[in-house]
């Protein structure tokens, strides 16, 4: 089985490793022959935990391996394909939806690249918008900036090593498919057992699901966020404190979402952990205003925050044809203005939406103060990975905007999770069906490019319902006699 695995690995390994080492500034085929060294040395390393896992659940169970095979083929070809449209940007028959224009052109990296860029001159206020829009970078359409300075300290020193626009997205693309890839499949052999088996297997349908790939291709952070989050949620519970408070501080003062852990942690009385995250948050705040001036944190005070809280940075929020895209509790206010419910208008919306703010930091506390999580057994190790992405996913609906293409991410990890620990095979059925209605639906949902048709406002509506509701039993699940068999 090992050398299967290995196979497996270095093959979806390869791709992305060379698009990497060409944002490095190498020829494409000198590029491929290293990426193809490293991809090989890399996969035999992980091959080892990887198959004596997956041996839990596929040992003569041919049916099951088969299916694993097709998957894992399947999220080869596509990550290679796509590989292509990261590494040349002229070639968009290799995007995930070429028939789409939105899609093609749509950057939210554009955004980091610039916001760095006008962060290092210093004179310009990194949050205006007329600044990004209306602009393009070769066929790429630049993005707007909106997340607080301190996530700009990796954009800037990704800089430091290329300052070309197009090389900077291969090496963002490369780093954002290895840290998701990374985390399903580490946070997968630390669950272990037959569940870690499930979860690993469940895996390769995530990173094989289109809104997955999309959400790599446009190079938004939130999937990166959730799934360092995830991490660092588990160094923090387990012990290994100094290096999961570093790694949650960064990913809440970039996302803001990944700091509802830390309400969890502090309910949890899990005061050390909470302790080194703020200590952590204020290394890292001084370091972002050391490296990008004071400039930068000043007009997000006064210029961004004002703009999120009253919906002026997210004009595109109230335009029918973004509402079915905007996988937010605002933009499903949204979608019932524009379906009859005259009566929410946008600042009932954001009322709304603040409420519902609200009541996700009590269930954030009511979990940490209630859970008792056993992570000597792996369903209870799988229970505080899904209670950590459960938590997440909910926070980030508070937010006006979350594009469709990345924000139903963490909700499909959540559901391949919920697979894994499903109870019996019609619960895991019933999650099976989730996930796929999430995949399907989501890549159906049709971009603003088209005019929008209250089938879609519903449909979408409908899947960030099932969201919602998903998160919300993943987050209260830890309360089931058997999935807290004792005190941390």
């Amino acid at each position: 089985m090992r050398i299967g695995v290995f196979i497996g690995a270095a093959l979806w390994l390869a791709p992305v490793i060379t698009v990497g080492v060409i944002g490095l500034g190498m020829p494409p085929l000198a590029a491929f022959l290293v990426a193809s060294v490293l991809a090989v040395a890399m996969a035999w390393l992980a091959s080892k935990p990887l198959a004596t896992t997956l041996a839990s659940a596929l040992a003569g169970r041919s049916i099951l391996s088969a299916v694993a095979v097709i998957v894992a083929a399947l999220a080869v070809v596509l990550v290679a394909r796509e590989s292509v449209f990261m590494a040349d940007s002229t070639q968009p028959a290799y995007s995930l939806i070429p028939g789409d224009p939105w899609r093609v052109e749509h950057s939210c990296m554009s955004a980091y690249f610039e916001a760095a860029r006008f962060a290092q001159s210093g004179t310009e206020n990194i949050y205006d918008p007329t600044q990004y829009q209306p602009r393009h970078i070769g066929a790429l359409k630049v993005d707007s900036y909106h997340y607080p300075p301190p996530f700009l300290l990796v954009p800037s020193a990704l800089r430091l090593v290329t300052a070309d626009f197009f090389q900077f997205r291969a090496l963002w693309f490369a780093l954002q498919a290895l840290v998701l890839a990374g985390a399903v499949a580490g946070l997968g052999v630390w669950i272990g057992e037959a569940i870690g088996a499930y979860t690993l297997i469940g895996g390769l349908f995530f990173l094989s699901a289109p809104t997955v790939l999309y959400s790599l291709q446009m190079g938004n952070f939130q999937s990166t966020a959730m799934a360092l989050g995830a991490l660092a949620f588990v160094l923090l519970v387990t012990r290994r404190i100094k290096t999961g408070a570093f790694i949650l501080a960064y990913a809440a003062l970039s996302k803001i979402f990944p700091g509802l852990l830390i309400v969890y942690l502090l309910l949890a009385r899990r005061w050390r952990a909470v302790a080194w995250t703020a200590g952590a948050a204020l290394v890292l705040l001084v370091l972002s205003l050391w490296v990008l001036g004071t400039q930068p944190m000043q007009d997000f005070m006064h210029h961004e925050l004002p703009a999120i809280s009253d919906g002026r940075a997210f004009p595109q929020s109230e335009r029918l044809n973004v509402a079915q895209s905007n996988q937010s509790i605002y933009g499903l206010t949204v979608r019932m203005r524009h379906l009859g419910a005259a009566w929410l208008d946008q600042p009932t919306g954001l009322r709304v939406t603040s409420i519902y703010g609200l009541l996700i930091l009590g269930l954030a506390a009511f979990a940490g103060w209630k859970a008792r999580i056993d992570t000597s057994t792996s369903s209870g190790r799988a229970v505080l990975v899904q209670t950590a992405v459960a938590l997440m996913t909910l926070a980030s609906f508070r937010s006006p905007f979350v594009g469709g293409p990345y924000g139903l991410v963490s909700t499909m990890w959540l559901l391949t999770l919920l697979v894994a620990t499903a109870s019996n095979r019609k619960a895991a059925a019933l999650w099976a069906v989730a996930f796929a209605i999430c995949a399907v639906g989501n890549r159906l949902t049709p971009s603003p490019t088209f005019a929008p048709t209250p089938f879609w406002l519903m449909a979408s509506g409908g899947i960030l319902l099932l969201a919602v509701a998903t998160s919300i039993r993943a987050a209260i699940a830890p309360q089931h006699p058997s999935l807290r068999p004792s005190s941390p």
